[in-house]
């Protein structure tokens, strides 16, 4: 059995995102959208045309514990007896804990972002952006909660699918692979466009951040190695020839890579000027759009042995490595 695509709104930036319906042996909805009353109503038409209704589902199963793809899933527990999949490690992001939210924030103003050296208006506008996020998803109960291993097996449409933990975009990112179909979900993993590689704060126990775009290329060898014939991004329309879209983004990283270490060699030390030339394709104020790739360029030299990274007055700083 395919997975039905429904598209829904979300106001964002990154566009419409999609949600997957399984309608037999019972109804299974993959993600679930971002929190608006268009966005219900969209996945309430989107549910119509296949003669299912929110109060139908059985499960909604969340890819990764962004606002975008778990934003209903609470109003649908509400409409209905359906429980909440997810993998473990994104479990505590869906539940009502506001302290998760203000981790991340503290993180991001305390230990990430004062280190850019940003003007102080754009400083402000990320740290306000990322805080209004918070409202565009209800917390689920955790009564309603069931989390799956990330090397899992979860049934959905009468088959077997393979959770396979991808990270890379998100840390918490699963996605689901049907070997006897060839059929991947590749949520925000495996999209036609490189997918954000999201700056998150250091796990539990741990100091220092994991960079995300070198764990995006890994995940990105691993779905390389399966033999998929479609693959139902999370954004955008399902497709074919994965590793064909895979060699695109490995190239258009690669490419980007080689770029900002000319830019650092030609002396272009700190974020703030490394982005107004990576991105001068992009109107003056809005740079910043390219942060968290640029990050990731930067992550990928300094693992490489390329840069390397100095604070000076507690603002990071670039340089080549002789």
């Amino acid at each position: 059995m395919e997975p039905k695509r429904i598209e829904l709104p979300t106001g964002l930036g990154v566009g419409p995102v999609n949600a997957y319906l399984f309608d037999q042996p019972e109804v299974v909805l993959v993600d679930a959208g971002i929190k608006s009353d268009e966005c219900w109503a969209a996945l309430v038409d989107g549910l119509a045309v296949y003669g299912v209704s929110p109060v139908d589902i059985a499960r909604v199963v969340i890819t990764h514990p962004h606002v975008d793809h778990y934003g209903l899933a609470a109003r649908i527990t509400a409409e209905s007896d359906a429980m909440v999949w997810i993998a473990e490690p994104g479990a505590p992001w869906i539940l009502a804990d506001a302290g998760k939210w203000r981790q991340r924030l503290t993180y991001y103003r305390d230990d990430f972002l004062i280190h850019i050296g940003l003007p102080n208006e754009l400083l402000d506008g990320a740290l306000v952006g990322m805080q209004t996020l918070e409202k565009r998803a209800d917390p689920v109960p955790a009564e309603r909660i069931i989390t799956f291993r990330i090397d899992g097996v979860l049934q959905m449409g009468g088959m077997a699918w393979q959770v396979l933990h991808a990270p890379g975009h998100a840390s918490m990112q699963t996605v689901f692979y049907q070997p006897e179909t060839r059929q991947l979900i590749s949520a925000d993993m495996l999209l036609a466009i490189t997918p954000t590689p999201v700056v998150e704060q250091p796990p539990p126990g741990e100091t220092g951040r994991i960079p995300a775009l070198p764990q995006f290329l890994r995940s990105l060898a691993m779905l390389e190695e399966l033999e998929i014939d479609h693959v139902y991004p999370g954004h955008g329309r399902p497709f074919d020839n994965h590793r064909r879209v895979i060699e695109r983004q490995r190239e258009r990283i690669l490419q980007r890579k080689a770029e900002c270490l000319a830019f650092v060699r030609q002396g272009q030390a700190t974020i703030p000027e490394l982005l107004e030339s990576m991105y001068a394709h992009q109107p003056p104020g809005s740079r910043t759009v390219g942060l968290w790739m640029l990050v990731g360029y930067l992550d990928l030299l300094i693992a490489d042995g390329l840069i390397r990274q100095d604070e000076i007055d507690g603002i990071w700083h670039y340089r080549p490595n002789q």
